[in-house]
């Protein structure tokens, strides 16, 4: 007891004199015990080793706690995505068993090719093959986004006959999830693929009736640098003032 509480004044003492450096978490009573026995209980032959060995493990340590913090962000701050009526008829199924994210993949990789490449394949051309349907196993985290289906109805027929309004009660949720984890630096693909084969996946992962798929999205680490500008037409060409065909709108400088 007496050594627990030489480490945890110790410990404090340091914080309040100096907070550690940018990148690094402050020292845990842990690492006291670790230099202390490393530099003055035995001391080592190579002490500014010893220092960097601490280092190294402090910056890792406040690494990964910036990364929990981050991922628990995301989902904070996704579910106060706005939905009609405040229904929140969203729910999220996060998959990581390898077996079954073959499975997907392969349900995916159907839809893919049956539904989706054709719509960018000349006529008489073979398909493309596509890296991310064929490798979609190998994406370590599948989120499959659901959605209540009463969570969509509105009993005002004009809404619930149109083939978009329903979507405003779900994919801005969607959409908080992928800038989450953009924020966390993780990567991410948005897509309704899954869809067309709805009844298997749902079979896959036990969706009752009810609930219906509305995107999936692979996650990851980036295997290379997240993009910083994506090309965006201007503001001027969608934003007009008083009327559809008005004058364009000129926004001010951002």
């Amino acid at each position: 007891m007496l050594a627990h509480a030489f480490l945890v004044v110790a410990a404090v003492t340091e914080h309040t004199r100096q907070p550690p450096p940018s990148g690094l978490i402050g020292l845990t009573c842990n690492e006291v015990q670790r230099l202390f026995a490393a530099l003055v209980a035995r001391p080592a032959g190579d002490r500014a080793h010893r220092l960097r060995w601490s280092v190294w493990r402090r910056r890792h340590q406040a690494r990964a706690r910036t990364c929990h913090y981050r991922r628990q962000a995301v989902w904070h701050d996704a579910r106060f995505a706005p939905s009609g009526n405040n229904r929140q008829g969203w729910r999220v199924i996060v998959v990581r068993d390898p077996a079954v994210r073959v499975q997907l993949r392969d349900l995916y990789r159907r839809s893919w090719y049956s539904y989706h490449a054709p719509l960018f394949t000349p006529p008489g051309q073979p398909l493309t093959p596509d890296h991310y349907a064929d490798h979609l196993d190998e994406v370590p985290v599948h989120l499959v986004v659901l959605v209540k289906q009463a969570a969509l109805t509105t009993t005002i027929e004009a809404l619930d006959a149109s083939h978009h309004i329903g979507g405003a009660s779900i994919y801005p949720f969607v959409q908080n999830i992928v800038l989450g984890l953009r924020a966390a630096g993780l990567g991410t693909t948005l897509s309704t693929v899954l869809v067309p084969v709805e009844a298997e996946v749902k079979q896959l992962l036990r969706i009752p009736d009810g609930v219906a798929v509305a995107a999936h999205l692979g996650v990851g680490w980036p295997a290379g640098t997240l993009p910083t500008r994506l090309t965006r037409r201007p503001v001027a060409d969608f934003t007009t003032v008083d009327s559809f065909d008005g004058e364009a709108f000129q926004p001010g400088p951002p």
